[in-house]
């Protein structure tokens, strides 16, 4: 083969790996334009009310199915959900966007996804928990008809756009009305759209400090009890008894080993310890006496005990069955015992509680600058004195 010949195909397929290369990034920021496009086309539909345009959004408009002769029938999904979440104050003017961001995730049936709600203040929180967690979550974010909810979808894009772990794993589901802090309405919508065999309901203000998801999938012990529908795996709670040591998540202990240390040294407790009603059932003593997976393998593995003295203000942080497990309450508003009658409900449904014996979530300590929800904190506090 000649120079010239040779040349001339090195030049060609120069020019065809650029050519290649100028496609690649016009099909890309053409994809990413349309995304951003129908994403703000979506946003413009949410905030005015416009389910027309709604409806060609990311989620299907009607729900649909086929009787015993084969004729096909449907309503709208508004319709549905209206019914699906009639006892809350979910009204005409309310909306719920299942999906507003979908993730990357395409989850196995056995998995646990984390059921959640947030606000836009946790918007960081929640791209926190995404980051350490690295499995299924389903997120409501609750947003107000006003340029505050336009706002409020701003944060969270950007969000989106930033953070890898959220894009891949994070299920964003919106409920747009004038109504503040139905928290059980929220907890329903993240639950119902969540992805998975087995749910947890966690708290966003919480960091799961061991990696749990792993610990569970992997016992045969904890997954029977799981997949028999009437266990709840408990994961003890706990928050730094100085407020000002559980600002900073990166500091938070990621072994049992450590985590006793500190509260042999009582410098960590039991969450919400004023209130023991809440928290006292998981029996702490018990938990602490077992021997961590760490120091000792083959001594923990099987340490998994149930919980013998439940009462009805008992609030644990659990995983369990999503099919055919009850729905929290919606017809509790505002703060206090909403979480406590999801879990009675639980409960009187025959589910039993069994806590895990080397996994727990850490509180991260934050500010309330709502004054009701400072009322209401010291309205919990008055009672547990009562008590």
């Amino acid at each position: 083969m000649t120079v010239d010949i040779q040349y001339f195909m090195l030049r060609k397929g120069l020019k065809f790996t650029l050519g290649f290369i100028m496609l690649f990034i016009v099909t890309y920021y053409y994809l990413q334009s349309s995304s951003r496009l129908r994403s703000a086309n979506l946003r413009k539909a949410l905030l005015a009310g416009n389910d027309s345009v709604v409806a060609n959004g990311r989620f299907n408009c009607h729900f649909a199915w086929t009787d015993g002769n084969g004729g096909m029938h449907q309503l709208p999904i508004e319709t549905v959900l209206s019914k699906s979440f009639s006892l809350s104050s979910y009204s005409e003017q309310s909306q719920i966007i299942p999906y507003y961001y979908k993730s990357q995730w395409n989850s196995p049936g056995e998995d646990i996804t984390i059921v959640t709600l947030i606000t836009r203040n946790r918007i960081p929180n929640l791209a926190r928990l995404a980051a350490q967690y690295n499995g299924p979550i389903s997120a409501t974010i609750h947003i107000s008809d006003d340029e505050e909810g336009e706002f409020t979808l701003d944060l969270l894009e950007q969000a989106m756009e930033q953070n890898s772990a959220m894009r891949k794993y994070v299920d964003i589901h919106i409920v747009r009305d004038e109504f503040d802090r139905e928290l059980n309405l929220w907890r329903n919508v993240a639950k119902l759209f969540a992805r998975s065999e087995y749910v947890m309901m966690l708290d966003i203000d919480f960091f799961p400090c061991t990696q749990f998801r792993e610990s569970v999938l992997n016992n045969v012990h904890a997954m029977n009890l799981l997949r028999s529908g009437d266990a709840a795996l408990v994961i003890p709670a706990f928050e730094f008894s100085q407020q000002e040591d559980g600002l900073d998540y990166r500091t938070f202990p990621r072994n049992k080993r450590d985590l006793i240390q500190l509260y042999n040294e009582n410098k960590i407790e039991s969450f919400h310890s004023f209130w023991l009603p809440g928290h006292a059932p998981t029996d702490y003593e018990r938990w602490v006496n077992i021997p961590s997976t760490a120091a000792y393998p083959d001594e923990s593995a099987d340490e998994i005990y149930p919980v013998n003295e439940y009462q009805h203000s008992y609030e644990p942080y659990v995983i369990y069955k999503n099919q055919g497990s009850p729905w929290c309450d919606e017809r509790f508003a505002g703060y206090g015992s909403n979480k406590a009658a999801c879990l009675f409900e639980l409960y009187v449904s025959g589910v039993d509680f069994y806590v895990l014996p080397d996994d727990f979530i850490i509180h991260q300590t934050h500010v309330y600058p709502d004054e009701v929800r400072s009322i209401e904190v010291k309205i919990i506090y008055c009672i547990s004195f009562i008590n």
